[in-house]
């Protein structure tokens, strides 16, 4: 039996192509009940697919003969060739399987290291293929140390601390000001990706109200039906900036949408009240005027990139740490996993001893019951300890051969 990964990800394909491999939930269950029937060369099976990575995880016969029926069944299921091309696949077994899944799970093979959705996309691959009945003992084991894996990174670690988006930024920037957003209001402007991606880690802080304004007042809709916001027109711009409290622009207008006289107005009405301004557009859709204002403060797209830019910074000197948690787990891992192998043999092994040791002792004529039972207690502890060493060695011998 062999443990193997054959993926695509950000590393290795293009954003093309991932996105004609990646599989929906509905996908991922044909593809584990069309391989149920390879059970003789596919053990066990767990599919992890996201928007960055496609990785069909299992426990095979044979690495040679399971790989080609993967990649047929995934070519089959999606209907491109992709993933019988070495150019943007890669194959890994053993070891280094292992290794790759924790290092997923901890968030150091992200594009976007230490991000914390991961953790949670590895636990929904595991509990879908445990549901398509695909799993046993050992991706059980292995998934389960993943996740253990992903949690002491976070915890023993600052891989996960800081935002390092942009779109988070602007979430961070708000909360400098209010603390907390459940009693405020937050419009974004602008549904397109960057607005969406705003809106979404928005919605995630409970606002009273999340506002979308849109120039195609339907994207608006659309994004805001998603979130559980309002829709606004365009138009509406200065009645919304009039009541709310946090207020991100990401549009791709050419020209400024908020202009500082416009804004000193709007303040006037808002008298004491603060407002939050985060300009995450190129080119700019806020007059830099406007962040002399008083009760407002803006922040643009050098400030929120700078913050995002030093949170990487902080998270890569962090990848060591990880890594020797990663390699603590993968030999933990293995010694679980080598025992599987050996300890059968030895089992069986120590019970023969055993079995003509209680043998020997039925020979011996003429002892009482008391001189049979020390008898049969001494030839015990002499079998345990002529086979203590040799047994030992065997495991280590075994787990040395293992790791190759």
């Amino acid at each position: 039996m062999d443990l193997i990964v054959l993926g695509a990800s950000h590393v290795t394909a293009p954003a093309e192509i991932r996105d004609q491999v990646q599989m929906n939930a509905g996908e991922v269950e044909a593809f584990c009940g069309r391989l149920r029937s390879e059970r003789d060369h596919i053990l066990e099976l767990s599919v992890l697919s996201t928007c960055n990575r496609t990785e069909i995880y299992g426990l095979v016969s044979d690495p040679d003969e399971a790989s080609p029926i993967i990649r047929r069944a995934i070519e089959e299921l999606k209907g491109v060739p992709h993933m019988g091309n070495g150019r943007y696949t890669y194959l890994l077994g053993g070891r280094d399987m292992v290794r790759h899944l924790f290092r997923v799970a901890s968030g150091i093979e992200s594009l976007m290291v230490g991000e914390p959705q991961i953790l949670g996309q590895v636990r929904d691959a595991y509990k879908l293929a445990d549901h398509s009945r695909v799993t046993g003992a050992i991706l059980t084991r292995l998934f389960n140390t993943a996740l253990h894996v992903g949690k002491r990174a976070r915890t023993e670690t600052e891989i996960g601390e800081g935002t390092v988006s942009v779109a988070y930024a602007a979430v961070e920037m708000a909360l400098k000001v209010f603390d907390g957003l459940d009693k405020h209001t937050v419009a974004v402007v602008g549904a397109g990706e960057t607005g969406r991606l705003v809106a979404t880690h928005m919605a995630e802080q409970a606002p009273a109200r999340l506002l979308v304004l849109n120039r195609t007042l339907e994207r608006a809709e659309a994004l805001a039906g998603e979130l559980g916001g309002e829709a606004r027109p365009f138009e509406a711009l200065d009645e919304v900036l009039s009541i709310a409290d946090v207020v991100v622009t990401a549009t791709a207008s050419p020209e400024p949408l908020l202009q500082s006289d416009a804004l000193s107005e709007i303040a006037r009405s808002r008298r004491t009240r603060p407002l939050v301004l985060v300009d995450i557009s190129n080119p700019r859709n806020i007059d830099p005027a406007v962040g002399k204002i008083e009760n407002i403060f803006l922040y643009d797209l050098d400030a929120l990139e700078g913050i995002a830019e030093q949170n990487r910074a902080r998270r890569a000197r962090e990848i060591p740490k990880v890594e020797a948690i990663v390699e603590e787990e993968v030999d933990a891992f293995f010694d679980w996993y080598d025992a599987l192998h050996v300890v059968p043999v030895l089992r069986a092994f120590r019970d023969r001893f055993h079995e003509v040791g209680h043998q020997e002792v039925a020979r011996q004529r003429g002892l009482t019951e008391e001189e049979r039972e020390s008898l049969a207690g001494y030839t015990r502890q002499l079998i345990n300890k002529l086979l203590h060493h040799p047994t030992t060695r065997i495991k280590n011998i075994d787990a040395m051969t293992s790791h190759g």
